[in-house]
């Protein structure tokens, strides 16, 4: 009111101003008379939000665009004058029809002594309908059926800073426990899933992605999170935050495993089928072809299961099937498949065996025979005990274009070749494979007949020193089989190691080794004679206790024995190795590394081992005197030898070359056939005895 009076008595030019600033003044302005409603002036802005000129709103009341009613309205006069209050909150009706909201502030001034109010209004529809939408959203986030958390983008661990109700239902954990820390905690000790590369590289690109992951609950239970995750950006483009919505699909994932495992697997034995073998082994054709490797399918057909089947009952030949399941799994490769096609017949699938058509048929031997003794093994099935046998039948692959069906089929005629050469045997679909497996067969054979009757005899071949003086000999096995041929050592040593023969060969060998010792000692020529010791041997638990039973009954002495061993023994465990060589060296055996120089040849083990002798391979002598490579080698053992105090021995020493090649660098001690081929034992023994 004073403002009012004060414009009474001021000059005309001062009201002509005030008048300028109400009209051009951006808020909604107008003069209104409390005591009838009617509009009395407005200014430019409320004309413009009104969508009516001055003129036609002062021919109008206020209810006639407030919706509040005269009543509602002459009550907030009322308030106004009684100094209750001046702010108030109101829906007017432009000229469109629209609602809009606004806030009204009201100020009661004397005008030539009238009371007016002078209200001034702000349109707050836009910011109500943003404040209605955020509390929208707020709500639907609270209310979402999905677990919603929000990280800040801007901040270097991007801590949580949000999480609705569903999150804490899904993970157990409440908000308070969660705000502030990144939500990797959920992936527990699960850190190297590839899904969370996905999301890294999500995050750095500021891109949005999926992925599903195994996340773990408060509890520690595990669930299988499906996880969206999307980039809040602001006004100007920059991202602020993450927004992750999550969703706990265990029983999806759990319903998929399992139409997988009824589409896929045998629902008896647990093991792949038919769809999922052909499947396995097409993949496995197309890397065979590639990488020209040999890989193979062995089909097996249990023998007489049917008689089992129909005289125990079905239940019966359900658990024998099984039983041969489990046995099929533990006595094969990680890498290998073996399916269930059917009743009682099983295929195998043996992936990258080798480049080698051979070695790989020697390697699918090997196997067959650990799946023949795991499937021979008895069998417990009600109250009775059962001893089965199969049927086996094997191709290699690749050969050309075969599918995965034909090679199945191929394998399945060879084991119906085996069933009807009697049963409980092994057939090749390759007429040549077969030929050599069979030939193997027979070697294994007659070899084991050959441990029996003690058809070997032992060979000797010398050593001699840089005075050409024979100090030594290494001990070698020879084999007259039955009709009194010699077998190359190639031939048998293979399936001697393969079936575990080599043991009792190369204790017969020790025996007749330390036999010479004693005789030549005796006769007061003694020398040292080296045997050749197996891995199978070597990594016997009882290997010590034979080595010195040989000795006490042979009455040999432990001193002239050399043992000879390869570098791949001792890697195999290395421990290990240094503690049975130290037991055997407290009963005078001395030790040597046979071909040194092929395998590891680490210069950190010859300080490790307590050996006495290094032998160097004669692959490396036979182009040394020309070859500066292999001069280089030599040269190079030779240096190693005589720094960790050890005693070499040349092989392959054939020409006088090399005699000189290795005199010139101070080899001490030298074996070939320039010295003398491998003869006879006791010729070997005579002729040193008679010289």
């Amino acid at each position: 009111m004073g403002i009012i009076g004060e414009l009474q008595d001021r000059k005309t030019g001062d009201s002509d101003i005030l008048r300028q600033i109400f009209n051009q003044s951006p808020a909604i302005e107008y003069l209104l008379d409390p005591e009838n409603g009617s509009i009395v002036d407005a200014n430019d802005a409320a004309c413009t939000f009104w969508g009516w000129s001055r003129q036609e709103l002062r021919t109008m009341r206020i209810w006639d665009i407030n919706t509040s009613g005269q009543k509602k309205l002459e009550d907030q006069f009322t308030e106004t004058r009684a100094g209750i209050t001046h702010f108030f909150k109101n829906k007017h009706r432009i000229a469109s029809g629209e609602i809009r909201d606004v806030e009204v502030y009201v100020n009661p001034i004397a005008i030539q002594g009238k009371t007016l109010n002078l209200i001034i209004a702000h349109d707050v529809t836009d910011r109500r309908l943003a404040e209605e939408s955020l509390r929208l959203a707020q709500r639907a986030l609270a209310s979402a059926p999905i677990g919603i958390l929000i990280s800040d983008a801007q901040q270097p661990d991007m801590p949580i800073t949000y999480v609705n109700p569903a999150f804490e239902h899904l993970t157990g954990y409440s908000q308070a426990e969660v705000l502030g820390r990144n939500c990797r905690f959920l992936q527990g000790a699960e850190r190297d899933q590839p899904e969370i590369a996905q999301i890294r590289s999500a995050l750095k690109e500021g891109s949005s992605c999926e992925v599903t992951l195994r996340n773990f609950k408060k509890d520690g239970t595990l669930f299988w999170n499906q996880l969206h995750i999307a980039p809040v950006r602001n006004d100007a483009g920059t991202i602020t935050h993450f927004i992750g919505a999550q969703k706990d699909i265990s029983m999806q994932v759990a319903a998929n495993a399992r139409i997988d495992q009824l589409a896929f697997y045998d629902p008896l034995t647990d093991l792949p089928n038919r769809r999922l073998f052909l499947d396995r082994l097409g993949n496995c054709i197309s890397v065979a072809q590639r990488n020209n490797v040999f890989g193979a399918v062995v089909f097996i057909d249990l023998d007489n299961f049917k008689n089992i089947n129909d005289a125990e009952g079905h239940e019966i030949g359900d658990d024998l099937l099984r039983e041969m399941a489990q046995r099929l799994r533990q006595a094969l490769r990680q890498e290998d498949t073996v399916s269930r096609l059917g009743g009682d017949e099983f295929v195998l699938l043996l992936p990258a065996l080798s480049d080698s058509s051979e070695i790989s048929a020697h390697m699918v031997q090997i196997a067959i025979a650990r799946i023949q003794k795991a499937i021979c093994e008895p069998v417990v099935l009600g109250k009775l005990q059962h001893q089965i046998a199969a049927s086996i039948g094997v191709t290699l692959f690749p050969k050309g274009v075969e599918s995965a069906s034909d090679l199945l089929k191929q394998a399945d005629t060879a084991m119906y070749r085996a069933k009807a050469a009697g049963r409980n045997s092994v057939c090749y679909f390759e007429p040549t494979m077969q030929a050599a497996v069979s030939a193997r067969l027979n070697i294994e054979h007659d070899l084991r007949e050959a441990v029996e009757r003690q058809d070997f005899r032992m060979f000797l071949q010398g050593q001699v020193n840089a005075a050409e003086t024979v100090i030594g000999a290494e001990a070698l096995i020879r084999w007259h089989n039955k009709d009194g041929g010699l077998i190359s050592p190639m031939a048998f040593i293979p399936v001697a190691e393969d079936t575990g023969l080599i043991v009792p060969m190369g204790e017969w060998m020790l025996r007749q080794a330390c036999l010479a010792i004693k005789k030549l000692e005796a006769a007061g020529r003694p020398i040292r004679i080296a045997v050749n010791v197996s891995p199978r041997q070597f990594r016997g638990a009882d290997f010590r206790d034979r080595v010195a039973n040989v000795l006490r009954e042979t009455g040999a002495n432990g001193n002239l024995l050399t043992l000879e061993i390869t570098e791949a023994v001792v890697f195999d465990n290395l421990n290990e190795a240094i503690s049975k060589m130290r037991e055997l060296k407290e009963l005078g055996v001395h030790f040597s590394i046979d071909d040194f120089g092929t395998g590891y040849s680490s210069l950190a083990y010859l300080k490790k081992l307590p050996l006495t002798e290094l032998k160097i391979d004669k692959s490396f002598i036979q182009d040394a005197p020309t070859d500066m490579n292999d001069a280089s080698l030599v040269e190079a053992i030779l240096a190693v030898a005589s720094h960790h105090g050890l005693q070499v021995v040349a092989e392959g020493v054939e020409t006088p070359q090399h005699v000189d090649f290795l005199k010139e660098r101070g080899c001490p001690l030298f074996q070939g056939y320039y010295f003398g081929r491998p003869i006879p034992g006791e010729e070997f023994v005579n002729n040193l005895l008679t010289a």
